[in-house]
């Protein structure tokens, strides 16, 4: 794309004016621009020069005068000035690229070329690898790693994690929040066959490459039987984050009624499913550490002691709000009320 060359100091007072307009709220001066907000970091150090079309679009959004000493450069510009110095400088350390030594070293710089540039990159075609933050372990980065191995999956170039979108819509923007948050990238919620289930989707090598570093494996959790990572039991606080995790997408809490000498009594259960036995047996065994009395079923993990399932609302709790309503209406439950 065109891009708009101003004196140096110029670009950044037009940026700074355009945020003065949205009260210095850059994430939404990126979006209306339609770039990211790395992009227009960039673009107000002067690192790169910005492109005429978001300028001329920020004029008629904010009315803004266009300097008149600005020069346009065309499309890929710098493809020309990239290849006159790589021209310059390719014999003199490389010799003859059509040698494989050649052809190797010239790739390794290409590379360092394209990481420098990321914007030139992309306009050749190239898809660059998308930065990310990489969170320390923490609460909230337990409570995902709970979320994924509940209702998450992952492929080699992106995670994703299905929720119903008729009875669980908060907890799913609850969770693609979450993800902007430890990682600082976008996700989307997407529909998915069923009309009841919509998927929230990431995208990103390095996040998957985080994620398996973390403990978690890609493909069928199933098949490849997955388990809690072992950096969770290191401290109690990550232990209840990532149980909540799980419980929040593959758990569920209910009230069931049975008979006794003719008389009817109502009780309830929290039980987790799922068909990996090392998943399973994980949350067993957190359970049992902070103090509560599991029993196990076919493929469940079931609480069902009155003082169980009081202790779990107010120790663990949810994220969900669908699930917080059913602790407020439990007369098992002391959660939310006071007293």
């Amino acid at each position: 794309m065109a891009r708009i060359k101003l004196p140096k100091g110029q670009q950044n007072k037009l940026l700074n004016r355009i945020g003065a307009h949205y009260y210095f709220n850059w994430s939404k001066v990126a979006k209306v621009i339609n770039i990211s907000e790395r992009t227009l970091r960039d673009w107000r150090s002067e690192k790169y020069n910005m492109s005429y079309e978001a300028l001329l679009r920020l004029q008629k959004l904010v009315n803004i005068s266009i300097p008149k000493d600005k020069k346009v450069l065309p499309e890929h510009w710098s493809a020309k000035k990239f290849a006159r110095k790589g021209a310059l400088r390719r014999y003199q350390l490389y010799g003859d690229l059509g040698t494989p030594e050649g052809r190797r070293k010239g790739g390794i710089n290409s590379q360092k070329l394209f990481r420098l540039n990321p914007e030139y990159a992309r306009s050749l075609g190239i898809i660059m690898r998308k930065d990310i933050r990489k969170p320390r372990p923490s609460i909230e980065l337990a409570e995902f790693i709970g979320i994924m191995l509940g209702d998450g999956g992952m492929t080699n170039y992106q995670i994703n994690v299905t929720f119903n979108s008729q009875t669980c819509g908060a907890h799913g923007i609850f969770i693609r929040n979450l993800i902007k948050w430890l990682f600082r990238i976008s996700a989307l919620i997407s529909k998915t066959a069923s009309d009841n289930a919509d998927r929230i989707v990431a995208s990103g090598v390095n996040l998957v490459e985080f994620l398996i570093d973390k403990g978690l494996k890609i493909g069928n959790k199933v098949t490849n039987q997955v388990c809690i990572p072992k950096w969770i039991y290191s401290k109690r606080e990550y232990k209840i984050a990532c149980l909540r995790g799980l419980m929040d997408t593959d758990g569920s809490f209910y009230s069931y009624s049975h008979r006794v000498n003719g008389r009817i009594y109502k009780n309830y259960a929290l039980d987790f499913t799922n068909r990996s036995g090392p998943l399973l047996q994980g949350v067993r065994s957190i359970l049992e550490n902070l103090g509560y009395t599991p029993t196990m079923a076919r493929n469940k993990v079931v609480l069902n002691k009155r003082s169980d399932i009081n202790n779990y609302a107010a120790m663990v709790g949810s994220s969900n709000p669908r699930t917080r309503e059913k602790f407020l209406n439990c007369r098992y439950c002391d959660y939310g009320k006071d007293g």
